[in-house]
């Protein structure tokens, strides 16, 4: 395996790429994930039984009756904000500092999820996204509040307007293979019509 640095930057320069630049898309498996958009944002939802089986562990610790664990990514100070505003906005134009957010969930999907996506993952994916993951991650990882509230932890990653929450999970995904587009996603709407048409592909394979 490449080292967690290592492996971010390949995914992140790969996903330049078209997702049909002349690769076969790698085989698909059983493992499985979910792609929740709630408002402006994405999440990667991972089974908890993926998660407490592999590095991303710790974040499972406080909460053993959750099914599931989001994964997203954005500006800190957004984030963090409790009412965002003018200045949160002006911030995400800007760009700055990121977060890391992980939820626990009572479901497969975040409570206020308006559509979410499944999707089946090649081999290795899901080591491959707790590797991307954990690549942004400088500090000990904590576990994620039993109630559902979002855990932030500070991104080694910066936000800005060409790399946001959308932009974050395509990445992921294209780390774990998965041939989809990552370069000028910004917007939900962008990323779940890419994801939608790759559940057709991922259908139409069987």
């Amino acid at each position: 395996m490449l080292p967690r640095r290592a492996l971010l930057s390949t995914a992140l320069l790969g996903a330049c790429a078209a997702p049909d630049g002349g690769r076969d898309p790698a085989p698909l498996s059983q493992a499985t994930l979910l792609v929740a958009a709630e408002s402006w944002h994405t999440d990667l939802c991972v089974l908890a039984a993926t998660v407490r089986a592999g590095p991303l562990a710790p974040f499972a610790g406080a909460a053993p009756a959750a099914q599931a664990f989001a994964f997203g990514f954005g500006l800190e100070s957004w984030m963090r904000a409790a009412r965002p505003g003018s200045a949160e906005a002006l911030g995400a134009i800007a760009g700055g500092p990121a977060a890391v957010s992980v939820r626990a969930l009572q479901g497969p999907a975040p409570p206020g999820a308006e559509e979410h996506v499944a999707l089946r993952l090649p081999m290795g994916g899901h080591a491959a996204i707790a590797g991307f993951i954990l690549d942004q991650l400088p500090g000990p990882l904590a576990p994620a509040p039993e109630n559902g509230a979002r855990l932030l932890l500070p991104s080694a990653q910066r936000y800005s307007l060409g790399f946001t929450c959308n932009g974050w999970v395509m990445a992921a995904l294209a780390a774990a293979g998965l041939p989809v587009p990552v370069a000028g996603i910004r917007f939900r709407g962008e990323a779940m019509t890419a994801l939608r048409i790759e559940a057709r592909r991922q259908a139409a394979q069987g």
